[in-house]
């Protein structure tokens, strides 16, 4: 692995991947990158880009909020 996914390799607390479906970036369960965070969640909201926080704000917020939430 290069530099930036032995970074990725270092993260031990659950994580909330988030990326929109019409996003440029792609999901990143299937390509690879969420394999590289021991505790990560991917989370695909639907007509969003690569800004989900901008383009389904009331989406974003609520499904962070749930995430942070959790036990």
């Amino acid at each position: 692995p290069g530099t930036l996914e032995r970074l990725w390799q270092r993260i031990r607390c659950p994580t909330l991947l988030v990326h929109g479906s019409d996003g440029w970036h792609g999901d990143p369960s299937k390509d690879g990158r969420a394999a590289h965070v021991a505790n990560a969640r991917v989370l695909e909201i639907s007509r969003a880009g690569h800004w989900v926080h901008h383009d389904q704000l009331d989406a974003f917020v609520a499904a962070t909020r749930a995430f942070l939430a959790e036990p």
